[in-house]
């Protein structure tokens, strides 16, 4: 079957030093690995498949007009807060193509596999989490006319009924996943920021494990059905570096915490090394509890360039407060060891929870000031429904399951002690404190030295435009 792919790309919170309002933006910075993975199963099962990224497109309905002359099947991968946009596509698509089965899936469909054929009325099926064997389940029944009951992790429409099949099953060994189908998206540039490279062209993204192993209070991770945290074997992982080394110079690894078992990260890193892989490589998903300085030595040699930390906070009792089980000194520790090495550090902070005041808002942005971070992202906390916050707020009757999928933290319904305008306030202070500083832009210039490198710094003065 002729099988068309769109990403409708997720949307980021970014307060900048001179806007009001908080704004949610889409993006194409990174592939959508999660397609590209579902793509790679159906190429295995013998079908042709065509990716739209459709915000790396000029044109993104008039080449999904093109496509859709020779799809049979169409999937939309949709986050919670690009729902609306993935509606209209399929309302496009329905209106002009009628007998096309369109099927959802991605991070809405996993954290709300019962809301999601009413929040996208014209899918006709969702995928409830891994669906590289779903799809491929799903895709023969409807080939063969087969009936969709026994297949697992799939909700359905029948009769105009919603249904659902078995319950979703969790991939064990995610080393009998195939590799992402890269080469469906090699007519996109990812990685650009400001029409600036953020990393080394051409770039790429991958993950080395699935789920994570920590239960943050305001993370959605932990309660959904990827909850299950697992590897990748040294081995496979290596053996995908090597293909990526091909035809890529850089690529993210997207894990939640790809650190947090340092022996096989260390086996991983040392394996990059032995096989001469020459890739620039940014870790995203770093805990400072993780630090030590043998292991961020190996980094550097394996070719690490970037780190991104959620520190989240620059006092004890709110990070004990979110669970993060980690401590100040933790994040001194990490994020000047990584400056040492000469990382491009990353570091993102959470305001607005129900304990803070303004004097503990004053003393994260200060904490902030006090590390040297090349950037950092400020937001009000969001209360995301099923994270531990959510269910709280449940409980207590501050909020109801309803029709809203997260709220931001507020002083009206009892979330904060802040209302949103003044936590957005706040976000824009705390980048203004941050950045329009001496010693950061001395800093940043000399980092850029020290590097050889001033790619960064010419975006960083792009994004305070």
């Amino acid at each position: 079957m002729n099988i068309l792919l769109i990403n409708v790309a997720k949307g980021y919170v970014f307060i900048s030093p001179k806007k009001e309002k908080m704004k949610w933006t889409g993006t194409g910075f990174v592939p959508p690995l999660g397609l590209l993975y579902i793509a790679s199963s159906l190429e295995d099962d013998g079908h042709s498949v065509k990716i739209i990224d459709y915000f790396c497109e000029k044109d993104a309905e008039k080449t999904m007009y093109e496509f859709l002359k020779s799809a049979d099947v169409v999937g939309l991968s949709i986050y919670t807060n690009s729902q609306f946009k993935a509606a209209d596509i399929a309302r496009l698509i329905k209106n002009k193509y009628p007998d096309i089965p369109i099927i959802i899936g991605g991070p809405h469909c996993i954290f709300f596999p019962d809301r999601a054929l009413d929040d996208i009325p014209e899918a006709d099926f969702c995928i409830e989490g891994e669906g590289e064997q779903t799809i491929k389940c799903l895709i023969s029944a409807i080939e063969k006319n087969k009936s969709f009951s026994d297949i697992t992790g799939l909700y359905y429409r029948e009769k105009q009924k919603i249904k659902k099949g078995k319950p979703p099953e969790v991939i064990s060994n995610i080393d009998n996943i195939s590799f992402p189908s890269r080469h469906l998206v090699e007519k996109y540039i990812y990685g650009v920021v400001n029409n600036s490279y953020f990393f080394k062209p051409k770039f790429t993204s991958m993950v080395t494990s699935r789920g994570c192993p920590f239960k943050c209070r305001f993370c959605t991770r932990h309660v959904s059905t990827m909850k299950n945290y697992r590897k990748r074997s040294v081995e496979n992982v290596l053996e995908e570096f090597q293909i990526i080394n091909e035809k890529y110079n850089s690529v993210m690894i997207s894990d939640d915490n790809f650190l947090c078992d340092k022996k096989w990260a260390f086996k991983i890193l040392d394996g990059i090394i032995k096989n001469g892989i020459d890739l620039e490589l940014y870790i995203q998903g770093a805990r400072v509890d993780t630090a030590d300085r043998e292991l961020y030595e190996k980094m550097r040699k394996a070719g690490v360039k970037h780190v991104y930390y959620g520190i989240e906070s620059g006092c004890q009792d709110v990070l004990d407060y979110y669970n993060k089980n980690i401590n100040l000194d933790q994040i001194n520790y990490a994020v000047n060891l990584a400056h040492k090495m000469n990382f491009f550090i990353l570091g993102t902070f959470i305001l607005g929870s129900i304990i803070e005041t303004k004097e503990h808002i004053d003393r994260t942005i200060n904490f902030a000031c006090s590390l040297p971070l090349d950037l950092v992202v400020f937001q009000p906390l969001l209360y995301e429904r099923g994270s531990d916050l959510w269910n709280d707020a449940v409980k207590d009757k501050l909020i109801s399951e309803g029709d809203k999928y997260y709220y931001v933290a507020n002083k009206k319904l009892g979330l904060s002690q802040f209302t949103q305008d003044e936590l957005i306030s706040f976000c824009k202070e705390a980048n203004k404190r941050f950045y329009f500083r001496f010693g950061y832009f001395f800093r940043e210039i000399t980092s850029s030295i020290m590097r050889g490198d001033f790619r960064f710094l010419k975006i960083a003065f792009k994004l305070l435009r």
